[in-house]
């Protein structure tokens, strides 16, 4: 990658945020069907299986929405007035308009809905939780005062530190056990019934044994050697490119598609990835920082100049 076309460190956490505003935007569009079954006040799940999963001494959607009159504005729940502020703030966010407002009204939405109860939370919730934190303490407040390059450093610093503590530790769980490095653990991973998977692997390709040995084996060297994305050259690209693909295949293959998106995202960012600047370049440019320039206009030579100078010698 040539210097020119590397992202500053004050560049890395905004286009990270405003990506991520849009994945949960979107997000929150797809479960928008079902938002009454999952958290209103008609949920399929009783209040004390509600109350008995739900984070102690906490607020969540569903202790919110039970708290509220019943009421309804053009037919829409007040579920629906949570779900499209989620929305609006995840927009706001990627058209960079608001972005301290838009990162704490997702901060707090996203809390509400996903991290306080125990039966809607997993892993991507999580990261995507503290993607919102470090943007907005380092976009908020990390362009107050004179300290923006140390906290833009401190910032992307956290975000790298961050993911390669989640790969290794992830990397390591698989590697305690047998069954990730003789392939058993990568077939039942591609066998389970999560999600509508857009590729489907049919029963017959059991017997290709070695493919999972070595696709499970892969998965474990790429997590497990996750730090080494901090060496800059060639390693970088081929560690952080390996890492994509993999998440390209969870999401053809699992169908975990918001998952996928998020953490092919979180890297192309991390790691300033070729890729990003091909997929995001009306997002980069604006943020860009260029060198400032001379707006003052050049003397001429002559020191008998009138209105702007002239070319004949002084006598």
């Amino acid at each position: 990658m040539n210097k020119e076309e590397q992202l500053s460190a004050d560049t890395i956490i905004p286009i990270m945020a405003r990506g991520l505003g849009l994945l949960l935007a979107i997000d929150m569009w797809r479960l928008w069907p079902d938002l009454s079954m999952l958290f209103g006040q008609g949920t399929f799940l009783d209040e004390h299986s509600i109350s008995w999963q739900q984070r102690p001494d906490t607020l969540s959607i569903h202790t919110l929405i039970a708290n509220l009159p019943e009421y309804t504005l053009a037919s829409l729940e007040w579920i629906h007035f949570f779900g499209l502020l989620y929305i609006i703030c995840g927009l706001a966010l990627f058209f960079d308009h608001y972005r301290s407002a838009a990162m704490l009204g997702l901060i707090i939405l996203h809390y509400l809905f996903f991290i306080a109860n125990y039966t809607w939370s997993y892993g991507a919730d999580y990261l995507a939780q503290t993607g919102l934190f470090t943007g907005f303490i380092c976009c908020c407040f990390g362009s107050r005062g004179l300290l923006h390059q140390r906290w833009a450093r401190l910032g992307s610093t956290v975000f790298r530190l961050q993911l390669t503590v989640v790969y290794f530790f992830a990397g390591l769980g698989k590697a305690i056990g047998p069954t990730w490095w003789n392939g058993e653990a990568m077939w039942k991973a591609l066998q389970q019934p999560l999600s509508p998977a857009l590729v489907t692997i049919p029963q017959s390709a059991q017997q290709l044994a070695t493919l999972w040995v070595g696709l499970g084996i892969a998965t474990l060297l790429l997590e497990l050697g996750y730090g080494l994305l901090w060496i800059k050259g060639r390693v970088r690209i081929y560690i952080s490119t390996g890492i994509i693909l993999m998440h390209l295949g969870i999401a053809l293959t699992m169908g975990l598609i918001h998952f996928s998106c998020l953490m092919i995202w979180y890297n192309l960012c991390a790691w300033d990835h070729p890729l990003l600047h091909r997929i995001a370049k009306p997002i980069i440019k604006p943020l860009e920082t260029t060198e400032p320039t001379l707006q003052v206009r050049p003397a001429t030579a002559d020191l008998n100049t009138k209105e702007g100078g002239n070319n004949k010698h002084v006598k």
